[in-house]
């Protein structure tokens, strides 16, 4: 492992199987799939698979069937330098896979899903050599598994200073996580995660209550109207999105613009100094270094809207700076 991870996860890691379909069905019907491929797959995995992709050192906390799909779960964090010493294989546990129907004419995707019978985290959890990898890193990044191992490993990150990041995944607002929300520093969320903790469909006006609720950093990301920030000062930031003539398949592009982000993140932060803690340096990095995380993270996004599945089309660093030059 090296000697120091930069990005700590704690989430499900799941496998995803992708059908491209000529439309979705509206019945009983038979139709000749055009092409499938199948990838690893879930919110925060998919962060760290990105973010370890462009260069960042990312290690997931997470619980597995002890099977054949955990096994290719394992085996494809590895082709994105992600560490897995702290994913528990359970013996006699079914690993979570996915089922992800995507319109060919649209890119758009119907998801089934078989949840994984390993049982969750706990907060009893969160010792040891966890609780080493989360006191050593400089962001902890989260959404909603493992939930009673969240709060703990949030006091941890608190109590060393490590800077808590939140994806608030679209149709995964719930009152626990609006609770879970207002202790998080970087709260990049879905449009309607957004909509529903703030009540405001004025997404610009939603970033601000968020702030308001304890976020350093609150961003929604809202697909092909770009992405709404406010910075620790209060500033706002729009950032239109990068436009492709074509959708592919729109899979993990929510999770890739959090992974680019951190990674991106991660470099500024790194540009400053080490003398002070990661929650100490979110606060001082410019507007310039702040909107550059956003179109860094756009850009990633983007591209991964090119390629069949949420991991496959993750590009490089060398990839994602040609693309932005081109643009």
């Amino acid at each position: 492992m090296a000697s120091k991870i930069e990005l700590v996860g704690l989430g499900a890691s799941t496998l995803d199987r992708f059908i491209v379909v000529p439309a979705f069905p509206i019945g009983r019907e038979v139709q000749e799939a055009i092409r499938s491929t199948t990838d690893g797959g879930g919110p925060v995995s998919t962060a760290l698979a990105t973010a370890g992709r462009l260069g960042a050192t990312a290690a997931i906390i997470d619980r597995i069937g002890n099977d054949d799909v955990g096994a290719t779960i394992v085996e494809d964090f590895h082709k994105y330098n992600v560490y897995t010493d702290y994913v528990d294989s359970i013996d006699g546990a079914k690993s979570g896979v996915a089922t992800i129907l995507v319109d060919h004419t649209n890119g758009n995707r119907a998801v089934f899903f078989e949840r994984s019978t390993a049982p969750e985290l706990t907060g009893a959890d969160m010792v040891g050599p966890v609780e080493d990898l989360i006191t050593d890193a400089m962001v902890f990044h989260y959404n909603g598994r493992h939930k009673e191992a969240i709060p703990v490993a949030i006091n941890i990150a608190k109590a060393h200073k490590v800077i808590v990041s939140l994806d608030g995944g679209a149709q995964r607002y719930d009152e626990r996580m609006d609770q879970l929300a207002r202790r998080t520093d970087l709260c990049i969320v879905a449009r309607d995660f957004g909509e529903n903790y703030t009540g405001t469909t004025d997404l610009m006006s939603a970033c601000h209550i968020m702030q308001k609720r304890g976020a350093t950093i609150a961003g929604i990301t809202a697909g092909s109207a770009g992405s709404y920030f406010v910075w620790p000062d209060g500033t706002e930031y729009r950032c239109e999105p990068y436009k492709q003539e074509m959708i592919v398949d729109n899979t993990g592009c929510g999770d890739s613009f959090h992974g680019a982000f951190l990674y991106k993140l991660i470099e500024e932060l790194k540009k400053i100094g080490t003398d002070k803690s990661p929650i100490q340096l979110l606060s001082l990095l410019t507007h310039s270094q702040l909107e550059s995380c956003v179109r860094f993270a756009s850009a990633v996004g983007s591209i991964n809207t090119q390629t069949l599945g949420g991991r496959s089309g993750l590009p490089t660093l060398e990839q994602v700076m040609i693309f932005m030059n081109q643009e």
